[in-house]
């Protein structure tokens, strides 16, 4: 948003204002017009299960032991992110005041690595037998830090089991730009999904 701001006091631009709802909604039409009618009714069973929780992922009481085939998550990077200020517009779509969330932002990486530690024994709680995460996650602090080398461990620690790491190296778009990023050289470069699975009892 600030970012945003500057930008348009530089180039003397005032944004027109915009109906966000209708904008959503047309958007959101464009999205599902592939849709079949049994994916429609998928979706729609989907919908009464839904759960949006604002609370510290180590500790998830209201979801089942067992109950989760698929988690897909991207934790904290670190210190490097403001999440608080970078998540203002998803905040206030759904009517959640950022700085009433507590984050978790360890600045050292053994506090880092304790912390999801704890997000992994949580989430192998959850977990069906079989179940996967998908953990993503990048490398910081000029590259010299890569943390799905230091995730992989938390995830053996919870009783994981590792399935691979996939790597994608990316070229930022213009986009990036208003941020001050230029390619391969500051900012988080790449991203690297670290896939974990809970095996079947008797397996692993």
């Amino acid at each position: 948003m600030k970012a945003q701001k500057r930008i348009n006091q530089a180039r003397g631009q005032t944004p027109p204002r915009r109906r966000v709802a209708d904008i959503i909604c047309r958007k959101t039409s464009q999205l599902l017009a592939d849709c079949d009618e049994a994916l429609y009714q998928s979706l729609s069973g989907s919908r009464s299960g839904a759960r949006l929780l604002t609370r510290d992922s180590s500790h998830t009481p209201e979801i089942p032991p067992g109950s989760v085939s698929l988690v897909v998550t991207s934790p904290p990077f670190l210190d490097v992110v403001d999440y608080a200020s970078d998540n203002w517009l998803r905040c206030w779509f759904i009517g959640i005041d950022p700085a009433l969330v507590k984050l978790t932002v360890p600045r050292k990486l053994p506090d880092w690595q304790l912390a999801m530690t704890n997000v992994f024994r949580e989430l192998r709680r959850v977990l069906r037998p079989g179940g996967s995460v998908a953990f993503e996650v990048g490398e910081v602090r000029g590259g010299n830090v890569k943390l799905e080398e230091a995730v992989l461990p938390c995830g053996l620690e919870a009783g994981l089991t590792p399935r691979l790491v996939l790597i994608n190296d990316q070229k930022f778009t213009k986009t990036a730009n208003c941020w001050g990023v230029e390619n391969n050289f500051k900012g988080t470069n790449t991203n690297r999904i670290v896939v974990f699975r809970k095996e079947p009892a008797g397996q692993g």
